[in-house]
C-alpha cells in the first residue's frame, strides 16, 4: 500500500463522513440569528432616540412660543432641563434658541438674540445667514424662534451604526407679538 493510496482513502473517508454537520450548521445559524437580532435592536434604538430628540425639540419650541414674559438665561437653562427630561437623555445634549426677523432693507434674516447651553456658541447674524435655506419666508416685521437641539447617540453594539449626534432645527412663530430677551 502506497502513501498515495492511504492519503486518497483518508481524504475520501473525511469527505464522506457526515457526523457533526448538523451541530456545525446550528452553530453558524445561531450566530447569524443573534447578529441579526442585535442589528435590528440597534437600528430600532437609534430610531427611538432620534424620535425622542425630535419630540423634545418641538416641545421646547412650543413652550417658548407660548411665553409672554421676557426670557433670560435661567429660563433657557430650564428649557434645557425640560429637553433632557422629555428625551430621557443618556448622553450629552445642548439646545440653542434664537429670535430672528426678516430685514427688508438688508434682504436677509437678522438675529434679535440668541443663547445656547453647554458651551455651544450663540448664533450671530453671519451664522443665521448660513441657515437661510432652512428658514421659511417671513413678512417684514415678523419674528420667529429658531430652536436647535442635539443629543449624542452611542450605539450598544458596533454593528452598522457608529456614534453620532441627532440634531434638529425647528422654526416656529411666537404666539404673542414677540419673545423678548432680558439680561
Amino acid at each position: 500500500m502506497s502513501i498515495r493510496n492511504t492519503l486518497r482513502r483518508f481524504l475520501a473517508y473525511w469527505r464522506d463522513d457526515c457526523s457533526g454537520a448538523t451541530a456545525i450548521e446550528g452553530v453558524l445559524a445561531a450566530a447569524m440569528l443573534v447578529s441579526w437580532y442585535a442589528m435590528a435592536y440597534q437600528f430600532t434604538d437609534a430610531f427611538r432616540v432620534k424620535t425622542a430628540n425630535t419630540k423634545g425639540a418641538f416641545t421646547v419650541a412650543d413652550a417658548i412660543s407660548r411665553e409672554k414674559a421676557p426670557v433670560n438665561v435661567a429660563y433657557i437653562d430650564g428649557l434645557h432641563k425640560l429637553f433632557d427630561y422629555v428625551t430621557n437623555a443618556q448622553g450629552e445634549t445642548w439646545i440653542r434658541i434664537s429670535s430672528i426677523y426678516w430685514d427688508d432693507d438688508a434682504k436677509k434674516f437678522q438675529r434679535e438674540w440668541s443663547y445656547a447651553t453647554n458651551g455651544k456658541p450663540p448664533h450671530t447674524n453671519a451664522s443665521i445667514a448660513l441657515e437661510e435655506d432652512r428658514i421659511p419666508s417671513m413678512p417684514v416685521g415678523d419674528t420667529a424662534i429658531v430652536v436647535e437641539t442635539s443629543m449624542q447617540y452611542n450605539p450598544m453594539f458596533g454593528l452598522g451604526l457608529g456614534a453620532g449626534a441627532h440634531q434638529n432645527f425647528v422654526v416656529t412663530r411666537p404666539r404673542g407679538p414677540r419673545i423678548v430677551w432680558e439680561d
